[in-house]
């Protein structure tokens, strides 16, 4: 007989309280990748995309993942948040083996899709994960080879010094009369004229490197610094047949021409709350960065050409290397860096930008085969005791 004014409590089936710890676990487990997308929740789109990516479609069809999303959103405003996602994955309409294959590899697609805040706002997507090596690890690449021929001169009774010193006997200078040894226009970019050479190139590249790897990462920036110095060499040797090249210029300003190319397509999400009154936002808008840039590249040339073609007794300056290094950064920058909301017209242009650069390439490796007035090639041994 029951006591007078007890509450009789109905103790939870085996499977209520089964379903309940799935629910915890799920948000537990979940709740920070979800958290990253604030309150508007994960792009049904891009959800299924990365989904597919991931290899979820090899175990489960595409059709029955499209209604299984479909279902998840139940407000129809093509984003799933947390508690969508937790209904979902505890509902009748799911199967057993199902759970377990979208559970298993949610939390990589989720974390590849970028925020709608990050899209909105660029300044967002500079970060040390993973830190920026390569501009680091060819910067001190360059130091040690001309540390290396510096030494070597030395006993040769060659002094190195602020504006000479470029060891014209190494397999790694660019030589028109040489040029059937292809790796010369990539590893000139090793060696100096001296060591203002040497410095200048340095400050410039880790100064324009540096910031583009913290967005873009080391990957693509290696592409395109050595994509650059390619077409800075090959832009050389179309133009100035007998001069030989050295130094990173190419490389450096093909970083240049990525950053113009990072601001083309990234205009708007450069200028998010630029006139908000943060003067760190002002200084890192789209308008502001490419008058930089284009003052730099302007300047810096125009001094190249004025040296070159007008002072007496000054270093030949490979102004050719400098525009092809430029143009190749500009030209691969459009499709190969990350675009935060990359559009139709966007896409577009990467895909003509691509060709370009690649018929650019094209010419010059006919030109250098076929073109007769290149000084007499040189046959002998490359590296002379």
């Amino acid at each position: 007989m029951p006591v007078a004014g007890r509450r009789e409590r109905r103790v939870g089936s085996r499977e209520d309280i089964a379903m309940e710890e799935r629910r915890s676990e799920l948000i537990r487990r979940f709740r920070p990748m979800f958290d990253k997308h604030g309150r508007q929740g994960v792009p049904l789109k891009d959800l299924r995309e990365e989904l597919e990516e991931e290899g979820l479609t090899e175990s489960i069809a595409p059709e029955r993942l499209d209604e299984l999303l479909r279902r998840a959103d139940q407000d129809g405003d093509k984003r799933i948040r947390l508690g969508e996602f937790v209904r979902m994955m505890t509902g009748d309409y799911v199967q057993e083996h199902e759970r377990k294959k979208i559970g298993g590899i949610l939390g990589a697609a989720i974390a590849n899709i970028v925020p709608q805040s990050m899209r909105e706002d660029f300044i967002a997507h500079y970060n040390c994960k993973p830190p920026p090596i390569f501009m680091i690890f060819i910067s001190i690449a360059e130091i040690v080879v001309f540390i290396v021929y510096a030494e070597e001169q030395k006993s040769r009774g060659v002094a190195t010094t602020a504006t000479t010193g470029v060891p014209l006997y190494s397999p790694l200078l660019y030589k028109p009369d040489r040029r059937y040894e292809a790796w010369r226009f990539v590893t000139y970019m090793l060696l100096h004229q001296g060591y203002i050479h040497l410095i200048s190139n340095l400050i410039f590249q880790l100064l324009l490197g540096l910031p583009l790897e913290l967005v873009h990462k080391f990957w693509r920036v290696f592409l395109i610094y050595v994509l650059g110095v390619l077409a800075g060499s090959l832009a050389h040797s179309v133009t100035d047949h007998s001069v030989s090249l050295c130094g990173a210029s190419g490389g450096c300003y093909a970083l240049i021409g990525a950053h113009i190319a990072s601001i083309i397509t990234n205009w708007k999400e450069m200028n998010y709350k630029c006139c908000d009154g943060s003067i760190v936002r002002f200084l890192l808008s789209a308008p502001v960065r490419l008058t930089v840039f284009l003052v730099l590249s302007i300047g810096d040339t125009s001094v190249a050409v004025y040296r070159r073609f007008f002072e007496e007794g000054a270093t030949k300056i490979g102004i050719s290397a400098h525009i092809g290094g430029m143009l190749a950064g500009l030209l691969v920058g459009i499709p190969l860096l990350k675009n935060v909301n990359e559009l139709t017209w966007e896409k577009r242009l990467g895909w003509v930008s691509l060709v370009i650069y690649l018929l650019f390439t094209a010419f010059c490796m006919f030109f250098n085969g076929l073109y007769t007035g290149y000084p007499e090639t040189d046959w002998t041994s490359c590296c002379p005791a």
